[in-house]
């Protein structure tokens, strides 16, 4: 009757043997799975000190200069009245297209046209006044020859006594008279004829400003600007009033860029050029430098230079005027090894050794290790991005590190 309750009590000690035994290996199963995830979070915070890379690769490297200018046509004339009146028409509008020898204007002719009358009836009688001294002449010319058979008659009749020397005498003054009157009579002529050739330019004048009343365009071209109104008084005694502005060709364009003198050194004469404008803001135009003008301009104490630069217009949607951002490639290299610019100024913490000379520096890639180990590269054409690699210890496909981040971004590439 004693037995079964010593069986009992020996089950229930065995009972609580086994539950401590349990919880003695669950409690070192958790420690050493609490040990091993801090070890495994100790090296992944030293692989991860949360650093951005980017990888070395094979690309292109430019170097660019940017600036901001405005849009030109490629010839722009400004068309004028040389003449003063009030303007009777005005054949064109805006945006109309020309060409060379169409009519734009009519300045008022009616004084002109009298000028011009006036002219052609002072030459008239200035061409009047010549025909009456070569009839002049000619009456001078026969009493001349009147007066030399008279003295030859009497120097033959008065050696025989049948004229007196004093007749002789007078046949020689009238001779003599006549001779000066040619003269006179010729100068006369003369100053008749000079008379006529003034007419005749005063005619020619008046002919020219009578055709000045009709402006025409000198090339072929668009109506970009028309200052005047009919009605309007023209004053050109001082200075051409402009009347009309046309731009020719606008299937190209100008750009007149305004570069500092600190990049000028690197634009050179057809290098690339990409720019873009407010009203397409979205949108890249290409061109290229046409030409680096020697001038230079100082606004404010900086010193500018102007680039010329050419681009295609075919739609004519780039306008005169418009402002430009141009970036110019001042160097540029294809397919060579290539590094960010960022690499170059990043420092592992603690610092590593810097860029003692300036063809070298050093960058940091991860090591197998997990911490960042530096190398020592030779550097090219550094451009507004990327760095050109010459030689040294890094190849395509390696990354390098750029920056510290936080750890939750490391390995990003």
């Amino acid at each position: 009757m004693t037995s079964p309750p010593a069986t009992s009590a020996f089950a229930r000690r065995n009972g609580r043997l086994r539950s401590a035994a349990l919880l003695a290996a669950l409690l070192a199963t958790g420690a050493a799975g609490a040990i091993g995830w801090r070890q495994w979070n100790s090296v992944s915070e030293t692989l991860g000190e949360a650093y951005e890379t980017r990888p070395v690769a094979l690309g292109v490297v430019e170097k660019t200069v940017s600036a901001t200018g405005s849009v030109k046509a490629l010839v722009t004339v400004d068309v004028g009245s040389q003449l003063s009146g009030l303007i009777a028409e005005m054949k064109v509008d805006f945006n109309d297209p020309v060409k060379a020898g169409d009519l734009l204007a009519v300045i008022e002719r009616a004084p002109y046209e009298a000028k011009a009358a006036s002219a052609e009836a002072s030459l008239a009688i200035a061409r009047a006044d010549v025909s009456q001294r070569e009839a002049a002449i000619a009456r001078v010319m026969a009493q001349i020859a009147q007066a030399k058979r008279d003295l030859d008659r009497s120097e033959v009749l008065a050696p025989r006594g049948f004229a007196s020397h004093v007749q002789r005498d007078q046949y020689e003054t009238q001779y003599q008279m006549a001779k000066a009157d040619l003269a006179s009579a010729r100068a006369q002529l003369e100053a008749a004829q000079g008379t006529v050739s003034l007419r005749q330019a005063d005619l020619a004048k008046a002919k020219i400003d009578l055709g000045y009343t009709l402006i025409r365009s000198p090339i072929n071209g668009v109506v970009i600007d028309r200052k005047m109104q009919p009605g309007q008084a023209v004053a050109a005694e001082y200075q051409t009033p402009v009347l009309f502005q046309l731009a020719q060709d606008l299937s190209q364009i100008l750009i007149y860029a305004q570069v500092d003198e600190s990049d000028i050194g690197a634009v050179r004469p057809g290098a690339a050029v990409t720019f873009t404008v407010e009203a397409y803001p979205d949108e890249t135009f290409e061109g290229k430098v046409d030409q680096v003008r020697l001038a230079a301009a100082k606004i404010s104490g900086v010193i500018t230079y102007t680039v010329a630069i050419r681009a295609q217009n075919p739609q004519q949607r780039l306008f005169p005027d418009m402002t430009a951002t141009v970036r110019i490639v001042g160097a540029r290299r294809e397919n060579v090894l290539q590094i960010p610019n960022d690499a170059l100024r990043f420092r592992s913490r603690p610092a590593g050794d810097g860029r003692d000379q300036p063809e070298t520096a050093v960058v940091w890639t991860p090591g197998a290790s997990g911490s960042l180990e530096p190398r020592t590269i030779a550097l090219g054409l550094k451009g507004d991005a990327t760095t050109e690699i010459l030689s040294g210890s890094v190849q395509a496909g390696d990354m390098v590190a750029v920056r510290a981040g936080r750890g939750k971004d490391q390995g990003k590439s």
